[in-house]
């Protein structure tokens, strides 16, 4: 299998060659170089040469610094909903995404028509669906961009609204 010279993305899980789960912490000293930190143990390292293989695996050829250190509140939420991605597979994640999406749908309108509804925990739902999807299609930097654009968009709305112009 081919292996080409690979930088890891800060915030990224990598499949390790030899199996383990590896979040990508910061870029490292040198070029092809980052700190890196095992998602089951929270062994955390620096790695060296990194390479990608076409199988999406990454590897290393040495390490340094190594040391235990204990996960954040926000390592330990991404470590869960990326193993709940490799449990129960990319096709089912996606058809759940819908799923909460089409829940959450109806609760809104269970709202808007006078009927009890559970908004709170759809919209919950929808959330962590979405944290998935962003690790599956590993998207997360290109949706945070999309993400602040039409934030800054309604903003301007907002302004030209309250200028007295319109939409």
């Amino acid at each position: 299998m081919n292996r080409e010279q690979f930088e890891p993305y800060p915030g990224r899980i990598y499949t390790n060659h030899g199996g383990g789960r590896f979040l990508c912490i910061a870029g490292g000293d040198d070029p092809f170089s980052s700190v890196m930190k095992n998602i089951a143990s929270g062994w955390t390292l620096e790695a060296h040469n990194i390479g990608i293989y076409e199988d999406g695996t990454i590897d290393w050829d040495y390490s340094t610094g190594g040391f235990f250190k204990e996960m954040t509140e926000s390592e330990k939420r991404l470590a869960i909903l990326d193993e709940a991605v490799t449990t129960f597979g990319k096709e089912k994640q996606v058809d759940m995404m819908i799923e909460e999406m089409a829940e959450l749908t109806k609760a809104l309108l269970n709202e808007r028509r006078g009927r009890e509804s559970n908004i709170s925990e759809e919209i919950a739902d929808v959330l962590i669906m979405a944290e998935q999807m962003k690790i599956i299609f590993n998207n997360a930097d290109s949706v945070e961009a999309y993400r602040q654009g039409k934030i800054n968009r309604l903003a301007i709305k907002i302004a030209t609204i309250k200028s007295g112009g319109e939409e």
